[in-house]
């Protein structure tokens, strides 16, 4: 009756947090589950360090040889030789781990560590993110570049103290808590208030003093106080969960709601930063998850052609795309800038941007348009885009999928922006979006410009920050040098649309595959060809921002409807995306390659010749190579 989607999600979230054990990179397994991590860059506040031992694996969590972390962190480092303990102190932040357990000491408090600290070869080892995270920091995994980035701001701030409000993020919506998250027993409770005022369509009531109907999606629940038994329309559901009453507020099972609403959903809570994520895919995506299949695929040729097409140009501002002080020493800068100069009546724009702020504070990031003419006005017209923030390690899922599933449904919001009119001379803004402390934002921004009056048109597009809240129309800037040792895309190309064609499939013929992106026979983003070099610019191999289109040309002489099958599989890393096809747009959950494959509808060819068109957007921190294969059923 109810869905349980939630189960492939908690695939998906090991596997990107994780580290992938394929045999491409070689690793060595030492024994007692761990596993020595070759070709893993380790990059602190944007440097890359270098440590004399080496970084291992255990249980999927990283772990660095704790003495030279904390000397290159800039912790003062204690050691009790008769407790086994290690204490580290940096900016007021004090945390004290002890070899083999899994209770540590974070300023005061006890917290637990998933994977105690142990010893290898007589050294400490602790792990990256529990360290990093409670020294005031915050930790990035890459799965493409393994590449591990620890963030540590300027101005360390404390963890939360009792005072401090939690915070609740539902579907990206941050709402700010003025009653505690509770976990019993291993559950997790929130007032059912914070659900029914955030999710439209959603209602709750008391019925008696004891009991509390929650409707949500069509189901409604009636939780009684102190007991296990929850009616789900009218139907008595006996759970491991016990809602219960406190401060007037009825706190319910979030984790059993999430997996019974229809189409599922996912659950987060960063207890030490006081974060609870709550993901309800009917309501976050507008497209439903493909379904895995397991087994592996043939090696696939390189598409064969490709080339671009349309007129809207893409403009990618994602390096640098942790965003630090040594980046950005003044309290303004531009982060990408496109200069146009032309005589074209209309011109066509898109942006991508994908930054993490590390800064230390909360900042303004933003759009701008400067006309650079004295003669000719600008009109700014169908604007509009998607965005989305992340404050930990699930980009692709937080922020990839749901930007590549509203461009796939040709559902980007409306801006203030349309309609605007901007005078020789004057800068205005596009968009602007604030980015929190240590969350990542990822956006993309459609828009188009007429231009009124005599002569040609001049001016310049940006991607701007403000630490300070200053007005990011004053922002004119050359662009920042650009992150050398973070492979990160940033230029800006003549179209965000590409056409790759297969050769003609045969009906009846043996199973084909084609990979595209694969940085090869389709690499037409690169860093020469950028239309922009002040400060340095990077190639779009990963194809960011680009609706990517496929041909596949099917001949069919058997005179018959024939059906084929369509599968598409990552190749090199973990893949996730979306894909138009037939008129429908699909969710492909991440894929493991070598490991996972997902299939699409089959499709009926009717005639002796057609062309079967899919349309894909990769995720984001997805976008390795893809390969589709065809074969008839």
């Amino acid at each position: 009756m109810f869905k349980k989607y939630w189960i492939i999600m908690m695939i998906m979230t090991i596997a990107l947090l994780s580290v992938n054990q394929s045999a491409a990179f070689a690793n060595q397994s030492v024994g007692n589950g761990l596993t020595i991590e070759k070709n893993v860059t380790v990059l602190i506040n944007g440097k890359k360090v270098t440590f004399k031992d080496p970084v291992l694996n255990k249980n999927g969590h990283l772990f660095l040889p704790m003495r030279n972390l904390y000397e290159i962190i800039g912790a003062k480092v204690q050691w009790n030789q008769q407790t086994k303990t290690a204490s580290a102190v940096r900016n007021d932040n004090q945390v004290a781990v002890t070899l083999n357990s899994k209770t540590a000491i974070v300023n005061g408090k006890k917290v637990t560590v998933n994977v105690p600290p142990f010893l290898y070869k007589d050294k400490t080892y602790v792990p990256i993110r529990f360290l990093s995270e409670n020294l005031g920091g915050s930790v990035q995994w890459n799965q493409q570049t393994r590449t591990v980035s620890i963030s540590l701001n300027d101005g360390q701030t404390k963890p939360p103290t009792a005072d401090e409000p939690y915070y609740l993020h539902i579907n990206n919506k941050r709402i700010v808590m003025n009653h505690p998250i509770i976990t019993k027993q291993g559950r997790t409770y929130i007032p059912a208030k914070y659900l029914y005022e955030n999710l439209e369509s959603a209602t709750g009531k008391w019925l008696s003093s004891d009991q509390f109907e929650l409707q949500l999606f069509g189901l409604i629940f009636v939780f009684t106080n102190g007991s296990n038994v929850i009616k789900i329309n009218d139907e008595m559901i006996v759970t491991a969960e016990q809602p219960f009453i406190q401060s007037e507020n009825m706190y319910v099972p979030v984790k059993f709601i999430v997996n019974t609403v229809d189409e599922g959903g996912n659950l987060r809570y960063l207890s030490e930063q006081r974060e609870m994520y709550i993901y309800l895919y009917q309501t976050m995506f507008t497209s439903k998850f493909l379904e895995k299949s397991f087994g592996t695929t043939p090696v696939p040729q390189s598409i064969p052609f490709a080339t671009l097409a349309g007129t809207r140009s893409l403009l990618v501002s994602d390096n640098p795309e942790t965003l630090t002080t040594s980046d950005i020493p003044h309290s303004t800068a531009t982060l990408a800038a496109q200069n146009v100069v032309t005589k074209n009546a209309l011109n066509e724009h898109r942006i991508f941007s994908w930054h993490y702020n590390t800064l230390g504070k909360d900042i303004m990031l933003g759009i701008t348009l400067e006309n650079n003419s004295t003669s000719t006005t600008l009109h700014v017209t169908n604007s509009k885009g998607v965005y989305r923030k992340s404050s930990h390690s699930w980009i692709n899922y937080d922020i990839g999928l749901p930007i590549a599933d509203q461009v796939m449904n040709n559902n980007l919001q409306p801006a203030e922006s349309e309609g605007i009119t901007i005078a020789p001379g004057e800068t205005k803004i596009i968009q602007s979006y604030e980015l929190l402390n240590s969350y990542i934002i990822g956006f993309l921004h459609d828009f188009d410009i007429q231009s009124i009056g005599e002569g040609e048109s001049n001016y310049t597009i940006r991607t701007v920050v403000a630490k300070n809240h200053e007005d990011l129309a004053t922002i004119h800037s050359d662009p920042v040098s650009i992150n050398a040792s973070a492979a990160h895309p940033r230029g800006v190309w003549p179209s965000s649309s590409i056409i790759g064609e297969f050769p003609t499939y045969q009906i009846d013929s043996k199973e084909v595959g084609y990979s595209i992106s694969n940085g090869k026979t389709d690499h037409l983003l690169t860093q020469e060809n950028s239309l922009a070099q002040v400060n340095g610019s990077v190639g779009n191999s990963g194809h960011f921002g680009i609706n990517y289109i496929v041909k596949i040309p099917v001949a069919n002489p058997t005179g018959q409807a024939k059906n084929v099958k369509i599968k598409l599989s990552g190749r090199g890393g973990l893949y996730s995306g979306a894909i138009k096809f037939n008129g429908q747009v699909h969710l492909i959950p991440t894929l493991k390659p070598g490991k996972e494959y997902i299939e699409l509808p089959s499709y009926t060819v009717n005639g002796a010749n057609e062309v079967i068109t899919l349309e894909l957007m990769h995720s984001g921190g997805s976008n390795l190579p893809l390969a589709i294969y065809i074969e008839t059923e």
